[in-house]
Protein backbone atom coordinates (compact mmCIF):
# COMPACT_ATOMS: atom_id res chain seq x y z
CA UNK A 1 0.00 0.00 0.00
CA UNK A 2 1.01 3.36 -1.06
CA UNK A 3 2.05 5.90 1.87
CA UNK A 4 1.97 9.63 1.48
CA UNK A 5 3.04 12.66 4.14
CA UNK A 6 2.66 16.42 4.16
CA UNK A 7 5.24 18.57 5.32
CA UNK A 8 3.80 21.30 7.55
CA UNK A 9 6.20 24.30 7.18
CA UNK A 10 7.33 26.23 10.71
CA UNK A 11 9.70 29.15 10.31
CA UNK A 12 13.28 28.57 11.90
CA UNK A 13 14.57 31.00 14.29
CA UNK A 14 18.23 32.16 13.23
CA UNK A 15 19.86 30.52 16.15
CA UNK A 16 18.25 27.08 14.99
CA UNK A 17 19.41 27.62 11.16
CA UNK A 18 22.98 28.62 12.79
CA UNK A 19 22.74 25.45 14.77
CA UNK A 20 22.28 23.33 11.18
CA UNK A 21 25.24 25.60 9.39
CA UNK A 22 27.86 24.72 12.44
CA UNK A 23 28.36 28.27 12.99
CA UNK A 24 28.50 29.79 9.28
CA UNK A 25 26.78 32.80 8.93
CA UNK A 26 24.26 32.68 5.93
CA UNK A 27 26.98 35.31 4.09
CA UNK A 28 29.74 32.71 4.56
CA UNK A 29 27.11 29.83 3.17
CA UNK A 30 25.29 30.96 0.76
CA UNK A 31 26.85 34.27 -0.23
CA UNK A 32 24.21 36.77 1.06
CA UNK A 33 22.74 37.53 4.33
CA UNK A 34 19.57 37.08 2.41
CA UNK A 35 20.23 33.28 1.22
CA UNK A 36 18.68 34.20 -2.31
CA UNK A 37 18.65 31.71 -4.83
CA UNK A 38 20.94 30.92 -7.31
CA UNK A 39 18.90 30.43 -9.63
CA UNK A 40 15.44 32.69 -9.28
CA UNK A 41 16.33 35.14 -6.56
CA UNK A 42 13.71 34.23 -4.07
CA UNK A 43 15.04 33.49 -0.79
CA UNK A 44 12.02 30.81 1.27
CA UNK A 45 13.46 27.63 1.46
CA UNK A 46 12.31 24.83 3.13
CA UNK A 47 14.40 22.53 5.04
CA UNK A 48 14.21 18.67 3.69
CA UNK A 49 13.60 15.95 6.28
CA UNK A 50 16.84 13.78 7.75
CA UNK A 51 14.61 10.66 5.78
CA UNK A 52 14.98 12.44 2.43
CA UNK A 53 17.58 11.03 -0.42
CA UNK A 54 19.49 14.47 -0.46
CA UNK A 55 20.23 14.34 3.24
CA UNK A 56 20.89 10.51 3.29
CA UNK A 57 23.51 10.53 0.74
CA UNK A 58 24.89 13.92 1.66
CA UNK A 59 25.19 13.60 5.50
CA UNK A 60 24.24 17.52 5.67
CA UNK A 61 21.07 19.50 6.09
CA UNK A 62 19.53 19.99 2.60
CA UNK A 63 17.34 22.86 2.06
CA UNK A 64 15.55 24.00 -1.33
CA UNK A 65 13.76 26.88 -2.66
CA UNK A 66 10.20 26.85 -2.15
CA UNK A 67 9.70 29.22 -5.50
CA UNK A 68 11.64 26.87 -7.86
CA UNK A 69 13.10 23.54 -6.40
CA UNK A 70 16.67 24.46 -6.44
CA UNK A 71 18.67 22.29 -3.69
CA UNK A 72 21.33 22.94 -1.40
CA UNK A 73 22.86 21.94 1.44
CA UNK A 74 23.50 24.02 4.75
Amino acid sequence: MARFYQAVLQPLEEKQVMTLTKGQSLTERMGSEDATCILCGKNEWWLLPKESIAVREGGKPYIECLECGYQTHL
